[in-house]
């Protein structure tokens, strides 16, 4: 009984610590949380990691903080139009999609892999599914390529450490091949993939940047392979970039708001 009332207590606490992290305070340290809550260093540091090997929360590996991780979308990713991202870049989204006349879909980035937020499919092609909280790795993916692209140089030689696994003939599984292509990513500020994760269908992606210059999410257009071109790709290019201003510069004014109204 003692065993099962210690349980309960501890999940208790460990759902005090996930809900301290918050949109204006996402990354939090250990001490900051043992302040707050009242709680013993060594308490919060094991709760902490057991949050951490559920993969619930996340560690910084710059400023060793933590923020919470994508799992809670995964499960329940029926919730998604309640992230505020989606809910700013869906409308906006659905202004895109007769310009550029192919699937859109918006992914963002964790531990290794993209998670897929938004799908607006191109209702003139069948072959695109429904992968809506889905997680692929970043490496074969238009959208995968340009958000590892913009990560910090750890978090690059962390996923080229690992096996780049093949999906097709055309998947890059060689690490210094990779990290000439994300080099020429953030060159050019866009990332095209040809068959790399799915036969037939090709992907051009641009990545989708906060107020502060952090890359939060990817948005990419899918088209059966041979439709996107290097004679295609510019006037595509200009509205995609168009748009991801757009949910830029929305994003900006909702934080505003929001700061705005919490004082």
């Amino acid at each position: 009984m003692k065993n099962m009332e210690d349980s309960i207590t501890s999940v208790h606490k460990a759902i005090r610590i996930l809900r301290e992290f918050s949109q204006n305070e996402p990354e939090l340290g250990i001490s900051q949380l043992s302040r707050r809550l009242g709680m013993a260093k060594s308490t919060v540091s094991r709760l902490v990691q057991i949050l951490c090997d559920e993969n619930m929360v996340v560690q910084n590996e710059e400023t060793r903080k933590y923020h919470l991780s994508l799992t809670a979308f995964e499960i329940g990713s029926v919730v998604y139009h309640e992230m505020e991202l989606c809910q700013i870049a869906l409308p906006l989204l659905k202004k895109m999609l007769p310009n550029v006349q192919s699937a859109i879909q918006m992914v963002t980035y964790d531990k290794g892999g993209i998670v897929y937020l938004l799908k607006l499919p191109d209702h003139r092609d069948g072959k695109i599914l429904n992968v809506m909280g889905k997680r692929v790795p970043s490496h074969c993916t238009a959208s995968g390529k340009v958000m590892l692209a913009f990560q910090n140089e750890l978090e690059i030689k962390h996923v080229l450490s690992k096996e780049l696994k093949s999906f097709t003939r055309k998947t890059i599984t060689c690490p210094d091949k990779l990290r000439g292509e994300l080099q020429t990513i953030r060159q050019k500020g866009y990332a095209v993939s040809h068959e790399e994760f799915n036969p037939g269908m090709s992907s051009l992606a641009i990545p989708v940047f906060n107020d502060y210059d952090a890359i939060i999410a990817a948005i990419c257009i899918l088209r059966p392979t041979g439709q996107i071109t290097n004679a295609n790709i510019p006037p595509i290019l200009r509205e995609m970039k168009m748009y991801s201003r757009l949910i830029t510069e929305q994003l900006g004014m909702e934080r505003t708001k929001k700061i705005r109204y919490s004082h």
